[in-house]
């Protein structure tokens, strides 16, 4: 009976143990083993998936920013190379005694906070940044293609202020639109009335007016104060203030200086070859730290390229300083605004909301720097540094040879404070001495003074501040004069001799001042 009772016993575990290793079976299985049950999850499958999904949330908000269709490629270009560029400045050895941000006096008493930007903080800002949340066809944005051939207009864009400065504007403007004179380049003339003064406060003002009014189909002004934007000068960058209806658009301050049609054909023709750069008449080189002009010769050497960028790091002494003692053809990292030219898909890059706290810095800096701001910006998404023209593009002076006169760089050099018959700010008249980019005349008095110096100063300072920020600067520009052609000379400051070209020494175009066929 025991015995019995025992078998009994020992066949209930035997059936018990066999259902308990079946039902559990997928615990024992290969990870490359089929399951017993598919309708039984395996506990690895349970824990890998556990942990995506515990990695999923918390980089959905990144990971959806990379998926969107909301967000440009040249996003991630910019982001791809910050990381780069961080990881390259991790590698170096640290030495750095920190930036002068010291408090600085300007025109007064009154001290300054400097604005500043986080160091690679364009990283946290395009990670961070939900692309999804985006208006889908707002900011959407595109970059240009490369070229431009079948353009023929532009959409010339003025930003104003001062009534009482308004002559100096409609002088220009009827020229623009004069068929005699521009020969129908200028499509539409803007206004972005940036000033919380009326226009009309002036006699120059109500002559505009009426003029605009004359003339809506080919002038426009538009008031971003009033449409609730505060008074700064990305305003005139804003795609809803603007409303350009050209691929082209060409810059100025309302003072000018203001370039003559040869000129800026000369620009235009330039943009349409390199469409995805900015184009510049009046440019700045960055002077690079001893260890980033390294860096710069190891990429390239001596040979001119404008598709680089050198690291600009935190943990060093990487402190670059403005160059303004001349305009540069070769090398220039950025370009102000007059005379500039900029494809119209990049002001939907320019005021997207991922770029919300550079426009921040740029309207709470005291020197607002929205030159070099453009300028960077657009050659990081670009990928290559500003393209440069000749603000002047006159016919060889053979008077001038015929009487013996050796045409010496000064003839050619343009200073801040001298504009020659082809920059002027009223029809014939020159710009008056002393009245200075910044409101500074560079060029004016004996060596740098207090005033130069502290201007100087703070554009630096913003200047590092927004190449920490991307990490990274570009390598400079490539001039008007071809390298290895009878205008280049590498001695030179700038490069090009001579500094301004002449009818027939641009290669883009003919000798007399039409374009080549050739594009690009």
């Amino acid at each position: 009976m025991l015995r019995v009772l025992l078998y009994v016993m020992i066949g209930f575990v035997a059936l018990w143990l066999m259902i308990v290793v079946r039902s559990h079976q997928s615990l024992f299985l290969d990870e490359h083993d089929p399951p017993y049950n598919s309708a039984i999850p395996r506990v690895s499958s349970i824990r890998k998936t556990a942990e995506v999904k515990e990695k999923s949330s918390s980089l959905s908000l990144s990971s959806s920013s990379r998926n969107s269709p909301n967000k440009s490629p040249a996003w991630d270009e910019i982001l791809t190379r910050a990381k780069d560029k961080q990881q390259h400045c991790t590698e170096l050895d640290t030495n750095f005694q920190g930036f002068d941000t010291r408090t600085m006096e300007i025109f007064g008493p009154d001290k300054l906070e400097l604005a500043t930007l986080p160091a690679f903080g364009i990283i946290d800002a395009l990670e961070s940044h939900n692309f999804d949340h985006d208006d889908n066809a707002k900011w959407r944005c595109q970059l240009p293609p490369e070229t431009e051939c079948e353009e023929s207009q532009m959409t010339a864009i003025f930003m104003a202020y001062n009534p009482d400065r308004l002559g100096i504007t409609l002088k220009e403007i009827r020229r623009m639109l004069s068929p005699d004179v521009f020969f129908n380049l200028i499509k539409e003339v803007i206004i972005v009335w940036n000033g919380p003064r009326c226009i009309d406060e002036s006699k120059e003002g109500e002559e505009l007016l009426a003029f605009a009014k004359e003339r809506s189909d080919e002038l426009r002004i538009v008031y971003p104060l009033k449409m609730g934007f505060p008074n700064d000068l990305m305003n005139r960058y804003h795609p809803d203030v603007v409303k350009v209806k050209t691929k082209a658009i060409l810059y100025y301050d309302d003072d000018g200086p203001f370039y003559k049609y040869p000129a800026v054909q000369g620009g235009f023709e330039l943009w349409k070859r390199n469409a995805r750069a900015q184009i510049g008449a009046m440019s700045r080189n960055i002077n690079y730290s001893e260890r980033q002009a390294q860096e710069r010769t190891a990429l390239f050497g001596d040979e001119p390229n404008d598709k680089h960028f050198i690291s600009q790091c935190d943990n060093l002494q990487d402190k670059v300083a403005y160059n303004f003692y001349y305009f540069a053809n070769y090398d220039a990292n950025m370009v102000l605004p007059s005379g500039s030219m900029l494809h119209s898909n990049y002001l939907c890059f320019l005021w997207h909301p991922a770029l919300a706290q550079i426009r921040d810095f740029v309207l709470k800096h005291p020197v607002h720097p929205d030159d070099i701001t453009v300028s960077t910006i657009v050659s990081q998404l670009g990928g290559r540094a500003p393209k440069v023209y000749s603000r002047r593009l006159n016919a060889p002076d053979a008077s001038a040879q015929k009487k013996g006169r050796r045409l010496s760089e000064a003839d050619d050099h343009h200073k801040d404070c001298e504009a020659t018959p082809e920059e002027t700010n009223k029809d014939g008249e020159a710009k008056p001495k002393g009245a200075g980019i910044g409101g500074i005349c560079w060029d004016c008095g004996s060596g740098m003074t207090e005033k130069k110096q502290i201007w100087a100063d703070l554009r630096s300072q913003a200047i590092n501040t927004l190449m920490r920020y991307f990490g990274s600067i570009n390598s400079g520009s490539i001039g008007w004069c071809e390298q290895g052609s009878e205008f280049y000379d590498p001695k030179k400051d700038g490069r090009c001799h001579p500094v301004m070209a002449k009818q027939g020494q641009l290669s883009w175009m003919n000798s007399d001042g039409t374009p080549k066929d050739t594009c690009p």
